[in-house]
């Protein structure tokens, strides 16, 4: 269940949450699914655990979000998302693997984003003052020098969008779904 989840991903049991996800991906293949994802960014602290567990290939939002940040040529690259997928170090081993930049925003900015998808977007109470402030916050970081911005929350892209962001940015939500579907067209 989501409780659980979220109660072991809050301990960082990436084990626990492993098991967990790697339960839920057996029933998948079970039902004959040929490959699985899982669209919430923070579980992919586990997904090396969980690949261990599967009999399926796991398509990794992580992995499909920083080859397109290559492919598109970012250099200095904005993680916004919940505490854990900014502060954690989710996205920036394998951006500066490439020679990208990962740039976590302020712990101001950070309290920002927490408390606009906690408390705004997740309850469905987004306000224009709520939208605006997680865009004064992506103009503060190109300011500081980003080309670009992942939206590594599945909330974020609810509010921000290409009219509106100062900033190109990558849905990862919606790439891993794109991604997803080229790789079922192409089995």
């Amino acid at each position: 269940s989501f409780d659980e989840i979220a109660s072991v991903q809050l301990k960082k049991d990436w084990e626990g949450l492993s098991v967990l996800l790697a339960s839920s991906v057996k029933k998948l293949a079970a039902t004959g699914a040929d490959f699985a994802i899982m669209p919430a960014n923070s579980t992919h602290y586990a997904i090396e655990l969980i690949r261990q567990k599967s009999s399926i290939p796991l398509l990794s939002i992580v992995e499909i979000t920083v080859e397109e940040v290559r492919r598109r040529q970012f250099k200095k690259f904005a993680i916004l998302g919940i505490g854990m997928t900014m502060t954690d170090g989710l996205y920036e081993k394998p951006l500066k693997e490439l020679g990208i930049e990962p740039v976590i925003p302020t712990k101001k900015q950070q309290e920002i984003i927490n408390k606009v998808i906690l408390e705004n977007i997740i309850p469905g109470k987004t306000t224009d003052e709520s939208t605006e402030q997680v865009i004064e916050v992506l103009r503060q970081l190109k300011d500081q020098g980003c080309d670009s911005a992942g939206m590594c929350c599945t909330e974020l892209p609810i509010i921000i969008t290409e009219e509106n962001s100062p900033l190109p940015f990558i849905d990862t939500t919606r790439l891993l779904a794109q991604k997803a579907v080229e790789y079922s067209l192409a089995k």
